[in-house]
C-alpha cells in the first residue's frame, strides 16, 4: 500500500541530529567519502522531487559535529551545500581552533576556487574570523592560528585578548632604562605652551 501525500511538502526541512551523533573522531583519521552519512546525504540532495535541506538547520550542527570528528569529505560536502561556519557565533571555527588543526581554520574561513586559466578572483571569506576566535587560539596556545588570524586576516587584538596572551607571545616592550629618552624625542609627544 503506498501512503498518500498528507499535505505539501515543506520548504523549510531540515538535515535531522541523529544523522551525525554517532559521529567521533577517528584514531587513524581516514575519513572517506564512503563513510556514513555521506553517501546518503548524496542521495537525500540529489533527489529532485524534494527540497533540498538545510545544512544549516539545528544551529549548524552537522557541520560543528563533522569538524569535531574531523571527517574532511563531510565537512566539504556540508560547505559545498551551504553550510555556514559561522552559525552560532562561528562554532564550527572554534572547535577547529580547539583541535589546533590550521588546515581545518583555513578549509571553513577561506572559499575555495575553481583553478581557471588567467586571473584568479579574490573571494569573500565564508566567515568573519573575530577576536573571540582569535581569543580561543591565544587560550590554546595555536601559534599558527594566531600567526595566521594576525597576518593574512588582518585581526587586530583588542585589550582582552591582549591580556590572555602568555609572556612569549607578548608584543615588544620598551626597556625602562631607555624609556625616558624614548618618550623625549617621540613626535608623539605634546607640546606645551
Amino acid at each position: 500500500m503506498i501512503p498518500k501525500r498528507i499535505g505539501p511538502i515543506s520548504q523549510n526541512s531540515k538535515l535531522p541530529r541523529r544523522l551525525f551523533r554517532a559521529l567521533v573522531p577517528k584514531d587513524d583519521g581516514s575519513w572517506t567519502a564512503n563513510d556514513e552519512p555521506l553517501p546518503f546525504l548524496r542521495h537525500l540532495y540529489s533527489i529532485s522531487g524534494i527540497p533540498r535541506p538545510d545544512s544549516n538547520a539545528h544551529d549548524g550542527y552537522a557541520l560543528t559535529k563533522a569538524v569535531h570528528a574531523k571527517a574532511i569529505p563531510l565537512i566539504r560536502f556540508l560547505l559545498a551545500h551551504g553550510a555556514d561556519p559561522g552559525t552560532k557565533n562561528g562554532l564550527a571555527v572554534m572547535v577547529a581552533i580547539r583541535r589546533k588543526d590550521i588546515n581545518l581554520v583555513k578549509m571553513l574561513v577561506e572559499r575555495a576556487d575553481e583553478v581557471t586559466k588567467g586571473k584568479r578572483r579574490r573571494l569573500r571569506d565564508r566567515v568573519v574570523v573575530t577576536n573571540e576566535m582569535l581569543r580561543m587560539a591565544v587560550k590554546c596556545d595555536a601559534r599558527d592560528i594566531v600567526q595566521y588570524f594576525r597576518e593574512e586576516k588582518g585581526v587586530i587584538p583588542d585589550l582582552k585578548t591582549l591580556n590572555t596572551l602568555p609572556g612569549s607571545l607578548v608584543l615588544p616592550t620598551v626597556p625602562l632604562s631607555i624609556a625616558p629618552n624614548a618618550i623625549a624625542d617621540s613626535p608623539l609627544k605634546r607640546k606645551r605652551r
